[in-house]
């Protein structure tokens, strides 16, 4: 008798150890995968958590047509703890999901899902522009956004990146366009805002104290995008694209005084925000 719950005790452990074994696997697989994709598997999860009535039901349903009945029920019976955190939800049912869902969002929701998903894996680059303190700010706006349309329009997305927006779109061209449309315009609608909002008073500050100021310079970040812009008062209306030419200073150090001035300038305007 002894020797039986002896070994009723050791099969328990066994049990125990491997059910925990197993909870710790599908966690790093939860984990892997929201890393390969950016985080936006939280989104997803967000969003079906948030569905009730009949709207969790076709899902639901849908998901055990996908997936066997045995599948269907287990998210209907853990669907509360999934909720409330107390279960982790593995990294095979999160992919599950990753493949269902999207496609039956709201469009609005898919655009801010797009949105994420391209920010997380779209291209980065670095841009230069200088202009005179009379410059047409909203030309340069435009011929930043231009760039920046050019950057995202010859961007070769990877194989990875192309199977989201696949998803996204559900293999539809025409809404796929759409998407990319949507981060071009808003690229260049934050362009537009930044600039607007930033190179104006540096502007001001070349043309108040042109004696003293000849060169200020502005880090904008679009995105994934950094675009430096100097103001330059020996271009007066011009823009052009690249660093400007080394301003010639008998005063040693003067130089270093105006780039300061442009970063304070810059640091002001975003502590406003």
């Amino acid at each position: 008798m002894g020797r039986y719950h002896h070994g009723s005790r050791r099969n328990t452990r066994y049990r125990q150890s491997a059910g925990q074994e197993a909870a710790r696997r599908h966690i790093q697989e939860a984990q892997a995968f929201s890393q390969e994709i950016g985080g936006n598997d939280i989104d997803v999860k967000t969003y079906f958590f948030g569905l009730s009535g009949s709207e969790l039901e076709s899902i639901l349903v849908e998901y055990g047509k996908m997936y066997g009945p045995e599948a269907e029920n287990y998210a209907r019976n853990t669907m509360h703890k999934w909720r409330s955190g107390v279960t982790k939800m593995s990294g095979m049912i999160a992919k599950r999901l990753f493949d269902l869902l999207p496609p039956r969002m709201p469009e609005r929701k898919k655009y801010e899902l797009a949105e994420s998903v391209w920010l997380h894996f779209g291209p980065t680059s670095r841009h230069a522009y200088t202009a005179g303190p009379q410059a047409d700010v909203a030309v340069l706006a435009q011929v930043v956004a231009e760039k920046l349309d050019q950057v995202v329009v010859s961007y070769g997305l990877p194989e990875n990146v192309k199977a989201r927006f696949n998803w996204l779109a559900a293999g539809d061209v025409i809404i796929k366009e759409q998407l990319l449309n949507h981060f071009r315009q808003l690229q260049k609608t934050i362009a537009a805002q930044k600039i607007g909002l930033e190179i104006p008073v540096l502007q001001k500050q070349v043309l108040d104290h042109s004696d003293t100021t000849g060169l200020v310079r502005s880090h904008i970040e679009i995105h994934k995008h950094v675009v430096s812009i100097t103001v330059d008062k020996r271009l007066t209306t011009e823009v052009k694209e690249g660093d400007p030419e080394p301003l010639k200073s008998a005063a040693g150090g003067s130089l270093w005084w105006l780039w300061v001035v442009g970063a304070a300038i810059v640091f002001f305007l975003m502590s406003r925000r």
